[in-house]
């Protein structure tokens, strides 16, 4: 090869490492904020935030005994809050399972019960080996609820069961 057709080669690698980079910098959006039962987006004291993304992650199916009207999958691209007004509420969550559809897995459904201060961001974390649900602030990692496992099922069987 000549001189010539090896400096070609390397600017076109070099414009498709730039190209992939730059497509992969657009695939990671900023936060998505999911109000949640009618919660203000733009009163950021009357709301607080709770954030499923950790090492297990889980995700929120209701609030308050109802189940949320569009429940949202984890995106390991897009990392979201739930927005709910602050006060006493009770969680429905269960943990995120893995997106591998030959590997038989459980899903675990926790109930929590939680007062949450507006202006505060929450993260929800399973703990396995105690079969707990927590909500942590995610300012200072204090857990500030748990709750109980309630119900765990085959993942392709049936949803949660809440009661």
């Amino acid at each position: 090869m000549t001189h010539s057709g090896r400096a070609t080669r390397a600017i076109l690698l070099q414009a498709l490492v730039l190209s992939v980079s730059w497509l992969a910098g657009c695939a990671h959006e900023a936060q998505t904020l999911i109000p949640v039962d009618n919660a203000p987006l733009d009163a950021p004291s009357q709301v607080a935030r709770l954030n499923g993304r950790t090492k297990h992650p889980m995700l929120l199916r209701g609030l308050d005994q109802l189940p949320l009207e569009t429940p949202r999958i984890r995106d390991a691209f897009i990392d979201h809050d739930y927005v709910v007004k602050a006060g006493k509420h009770t969680l429905w969550v269960m943990n995120s399972p893995y997106g591998h559809p030959l590997v038989p897995q459980r899903i675990h459904c926790y109930v929590i019960d939680v007062e949450l201060t507006g202006g505060t961001r929450y993260r929800l974390e399973e703990d396995w080996s105690q079969k707990l649900a927590r909500v942590l602030r995610a300012d200072t990692g204090q857990q500030v609820a748990s709750g109980q496992l309630v119900d765990e099922a085959w993942v392709f069987a049936r949803e949660c069961r809440w009661q």
